[in-house]
C-alpha cells in the first residue's frame, strides 16, 4: 500500500517501459515498488534498506543498455494505450514548460543554466492531462544542455532559423503531440506560455491540425507591411491596443491565482476577435481577459491568449482562459521532481546516469502529482481504493478521530480521499487545509511514515501478517 493511487494510467505506463531483458525488468519493477511506496524525497540509499536492493538499483541505472529514453518512450507507450481505452470524444491537454535544475555544488559539469558558474540543464516537459484536467502523465521530456563554450554567445543564435536554437523544444513538443494524435486519433491542445509565442511554432500548430493556446509575448500588428507604412498611428492597430478597446467586451467571474500560486475569485472583463497577422498562415483568435478591481498597489491579471480553436460565442471564448489556467498543473509537476523526488539531491558519477536516473523517477512525480488533484477533483472518491488493506482501513478510521479536527471533517466527506490526505497531513503536522492549503509532499511523507510505524504494531497487536 502507498499513499497514492494505483490506477490503470500509471500501470500502463510501467508496463509500457521495455527493457528488452527479463532480468532487468524484474529489477525495475522491485525498485520502482519500492520508490512509490516509500518517501521519494529521501536518498537512494535512506529508500532501499539493504546493500542488496541499493546494488541492483545503481546496476539498473548504471547499465548500458538503459537510458533516459527507456523511461520516456515507455511512458508515451503506456499513455497510448491508455487513451485507446478511453472515449475520444473531447480532446486531451499537453501542457508545455521548461525547467531549470540546480546541480550547483557538484562536481560532475551538466553545463551552465543562467549565468556562467551555474551548473545544470533545462528539463522541457509536455504534461498530458485529460478533458476533466487531471494529470495523466509525461507525454514529453527533453534534455537541454546548454555548454559551457556558448555562455555569452547569444547574439550568434538570434538570425538562425528555429529549428536550430533551444526554442526548437516546443516544436519538438509538438512533433511528439502530432504522433500520439496519429497513433490515438485523439485531439490534442497544446498550452504554452509567453516564450512559446513564435510564428513557427503557431504555424506548426496550424499546419498539422493541433490546436493550441499561447499566452501572447509580442504586440503583433494587423496591419501588412504597405498599410503600416501608409498608417497615421500604426500602434493603434496592434493587438495589445485593440482587444481593450472593442465595443463588446464582457464581464466574467473566474477563478485566478496570484504570485504565489494562491487561487481566488475575481470579476474581469474579456472580449474576443479574430485577426489575420503578419507571418501566420491563417487567422487566429485572440482572447483578452483583465482583472478589474484589484487592490491598490498591485497590478491586475491580464492575459492576452492565441487559439486556432473556434470561437463562436462567449461560451467557447470563456473556456479558452480555462484551459490555459491550467498550465499550472505543469507548475505542480515541477515542485513534485524537485520537492517530492529530490531530483537535484542525486548523486551519480555520470551524466548518463544522472539523466537515466531522472527518467525513471519521472513516473513517480506523476503519482504524486495525481494524488493531489484527485484529492481536490475527485475527492469524493472512497479511500479504500488507495488503502486496499483492511486493517489499515480499520487503523485509518481510528486514528482519524485523533487527529483530524472538527473544521477538517466539515471540508471533507468521510472516508474519501481528501479525508485520507488530510489525516495523513495532520499526522505530518499540517497546520490545516483551510489556513494552508492541501498538506506539501514532505509532510504527506512524514505522516505516511508515523501512520505505517503505527500500522505494523496495529498488525502485530491483531496478529494480522
Amino acid at each position: 500500500m502507498g499513499i497514492f493511487e494505483e490506477s490503470r494510467c500509471i500501470t500502463l505506463q510501467i508496463q509500457g517501459i521495455q527493457f528488452g531483458h527479463l532480468d532487468r525488468k524484474d529489477r525495475y519493477n522491485k525498485v520502482i515498488s519500492v520508490i512509490n511506496t516509500s518517501n521519494a524525497s529521501l536518498s537512494f540509499p535512506d529508500l532501499f534498506k539493504n546493500q542488496h536492493q541499493l546494488k541492483g538499483f545503481y546496476r539498473l541505472m548504471n547499465n548500458k543498455s538503459v537510458h533516459h529514453s527507456t523511461f520516456i518512450s515507455g511512458y508515451q507507450t503506456g499513455l497510448i494505450a491508455y487513451s485507446k481505452e478511453q472515449s475520444i470524444d473531447d480532446p486531451w491537454i499537453l501542457v508545455q514548460d521548461t525547467m531549470l535544475t540546480d546541480y550547483n555544488s557538484r562536481n560532475l559539469d551538466l553545463g551552465y543554466t543562467q549565468t556562467e558558474r551555474s551548473n545544470g540543464f533545462l528539463l522541457h516537459h509536455g504534461l498530458l492531462l485529460d478533458e476533466n484536467y487531471l494529470p495523466l502523465g509525461l507525454l514529453h521530456q527533453q534534455i537541454i544542455h546548454r555548454e559551457r563554450s556558448d555562455f555569452g554567445k547569444a547574439s550568434k543564435w538570434k538570425s538562425k532559423p528555429t529549428a536550430e536554437k533551444e526554442s526548437n523544444k516546443w516544436l519538438e513538443g509538438i512533433e511528439t503531440g502530432i504522433r500520439f494524435s496519429k497513433e490515438t486519433g485523439r485531439g490534442l491542445i497544446h498550452v504554452m506560455d509567453r516564450e512559446a509565442d513564435i510564428i513557427d511554432v503557431i504555424n506548426k500548430c496550424v499546419e498539422t491540425d493541433q490546436y493550441f493556446i499561447i499566452r501572447a509575448r509580442h504586440d503583433r500588428s494587423i496591419l501588412t507591411t504597405s498599410q503600416k507604412d501608409k498608417a497615421e498611428s500604426p500602434e493603434l492597430f496592434r493587438m495589445f491596443s485593440l482587444m481593450p478597446s472593442l465595443a463588446d467586451s464582457i464581464t466574467i467571474n473566474r477563478t485566478l491565482r496570484n504570485e504565489k500560486g494562491r487561487e481566488y475569485r475575481a470579476e474581469c472583463d474579456m472580449s474576443y476577435h479574430s485577426f489575420k497577422f503578419r507571418g501566420i498562415n491563417e487567422p487566429i483568435n485572440c482572447v483578452w481577459i483583465r482583472e478589474r478591481g484589484c487592490p491598490e498597489g498591485t497590478r491586475p491579471a491580464e492575459w492576452f491568449l492565441l487559439t486556432n480553436k473556434e470561437i463562436s460565442n462567449k461560451a467557447d471564448a470563456e473556456k479558452v482562459p480555462e484551459i490555459y489556467s491550467r498550465r499550472w498543473t505543469v507548475e505542480d509537476f515541477h515542485k513534485c521532481y524537485k520537492t517530492g523526488c529530490s531530483i537535484e539531491k542525486r548523486q551519480f558519477n555520470s551524466r548518463k546516469s544522472l539523466l537515466t536516473g531522472i527518467g525513471l523517477l519521472a513516473i513517480t512525480a506523476v503519482v504524486l502529482l495525481r494524488s493531489r488533484y484527485i484529492s481536490k477533483l475527485e475527492h469524493h472518491t472512497p479511500f479504500e481504493i488507495i488503502v486496499t488493506d483492511k486493517h489499515e482501513q480499520a487503523l485509518a478510521k481510528t486514528l482519524a478521530d485523533k487527529y483530524l479536527m472538527p473544521i477538517d471533517r466539515q471540508l471533507c466527506e468521510p472516508y474519501s480521499v481528501l479525508w485520507w490526505v488530510l489525516l495523513l497531513g495532520r499526522m505530518g503536522g499540517h497546520q490545516g487545509y483551510k489556513s494552508k492549503g492541501l498538506p506539501g509532499w514532505q509532510i504527506l511523507w512524514k505522516g505516511y511514515s508515523f501512520f505505517q510505524t503505527i500500522a505494523i504494531g496495529y498488525k502485530h497487536a491483531n496478529n494480522s501478517p
